[in-house]
């Protein structure tokens, strides 16, 4: 370029048309993001859906990203980001970090790496297929140019049949088995728990702003016998799309609202253990289960079964059987929570302690694919079994308009931490 126009390039590009700035910005934004998707299109793997476009890859890939960084909800929006609310998601291993540098670095790596599983599991989710080929195909694809290789992944993630290992998600139901026994009548008599030290016949009361919610742990069979688990529900904002997070300073508010609850088995003997929890009236998601002593380490953020607790009522919601390396009739062995509803079988072991309670008691209504943003957990999809009605999506919100304050995430929600930990 010589000098004229070089003086003259400033000018020329105030001049350009604003719709021509905006088609040379997304045009370079989506080479960037094609670039990017590009790192999980390997010699030897790449994702593939029958019929899909590389340009779809591309934003799934970019989607799922966004979301195991916490900077999007599986239902698109961006989650609020308020200081005074203590949100998991914007720092998702914000209260397993140490001190120290070392101890940052650590931290960076482990969350670069449960990020890039949960981006696996996001696009596995939404019906791509992991491929991983022959050794002898990857050599091919290793030994082509890059225009080459670039032409054969923008063939292969939509080809219709693929050579390899493939690795898919088609049920997010829980496993069912002839040999896993979640119905019937239990073999042993049933226990109830209210709180520790509590007497399961001092009768049941409910202040006026107060429901409860009624969860049986059912072990009928060898794999389920003496097992121990624990189910964990989460306060779900229904019209938002997304969690209710407990403010900071909820003591000094006198804030006394649910917002997680906790049914932990506490009699592992029992062939049928009833829990009953009083929580705040709304709506809560099925966040996570767990058996044996282990923690849970998943989060059902992709899609959750849901349900209202409304006051005055002991709401039933379901059976839980902790399977613990349990014999399958396919052979094989499983670990898991099963889940089953057994209403009347529930209502008629309430009845033996809590007369009046049990006269309450009614089945709540379950609905199925309740998202949320993903914390610092395997993410993950459950959908409850037998249910058809799901949940609505969140009610749309207008984007604000160009000089209107935005949310902004803080720099451990909007970036990787190290280069490497994507």
């Amino acid at each position: 370029m010589n000098r004229a126009m070089w003086l003259l390039a400033p000018a020329m590009l105030i001049a350009q048309p604003a719709s021509a700035r905006d088609a040379d910005t997304k045009a370079e934004e989506a080479q960037e993001i094609a670039e990017d998707a590009a790192r999980d299109l390997k010699d030897s793997r790449f994702y593939n859906k029958p019929g899909a476009s590389r340009a779809d890859y591309d934003a799934d890939w970019q989607t799922c990203r966004l979301i195991a960084r916490g900077s999007k909800t599986p239902a698109g929006s961006v989650p609020i980001y308020d200081p005074a609310m203590y949100n998991p998601a914007i720092s998702p291993l914000a209260a397993g970090i140490g001190s120290g540098i070392g101890a940052a670095i650590g931290a960076a790596i482990v969350e670069g790496q449960m990020r890039r599983a949960n981006r696996r599991n996001c696009l596995l989710i939404k019906g791509w297929r992991l491929v991983e080929l022959p050794a002898a195909e990857s050599a091919k694809v290793a030994a082509m140019s890059d225009t080459d290789r670039q032409s054969y992944f923008a063939t292969m993630v939509g080809a219709q049949t693929v050579d390899g290992d493939i690795t898919e998600m088609t049920s997010f139901t829980p496993v069912t088995d002839a040999k896993l026994n979640m119905t019937g009548t239990p073999t042993g008599p049933a226990s109830l728990f209210l709180g520790k030290k509590v007497d399961p016949r001092t009768p049941l009361t409910l202040a006026d702003n107060e429901g409860a919610l009624v969860l049986a742990f059912r072990r009928n069979d060898a794999g389920s016998a003496g097992r121990s688990g624990r189910v964990q529900i989460r306060r779900f904002d229904r019209e938002n799309g997304d969690l209710f997070y407990q403010p900071r300073d909820w003591k000094k508010k006198g804030d006394h609202t649910t917002y997680n609850s906790e049914f932990v088995s506490k009699d592992k003997k029992a062939a049928y253990e009833l829990h009953v929890a009083k929580l705040t009236p709304g709506w809560y998601v099925l966040q996570t289960d767990a058996v044996g002593t282990v923690l849970p380490n998943t989060t059902n953020c992709f899609g959750a079964p849901a349900f209202e607790v409304k006051a005055g009522e002991y709401g039933y919601l379901t059976d839980a059987s902790p399977f613990l390396d349990a014999a399958l009739a396919t052979g094989g062995r499983h670990t898991g929570m099963g889940y089953a509803r057994n209403f009347d079988e529930a209502k008629a072991a309430m009845m033996g302690f809590q007369p009046e309670a049990a006269a309450r008691m009614v089945e709540v209504r379950i609905e199925n694919g309740a998202t949320y943003s993903c914390a610092g957990q395997v993410m993950t999809r459950m959908d409850f079994p037998g249910v058809t009605d799901v949940v609505p999506g969140p009610i749309a919100k207008t984007e604000p308009s160009v000089g209107e304050p935005q949310d902004v995430l803080p720099t451990s929600a909007a970036s990787d931490g190290l280069p490497s930990a994507e």
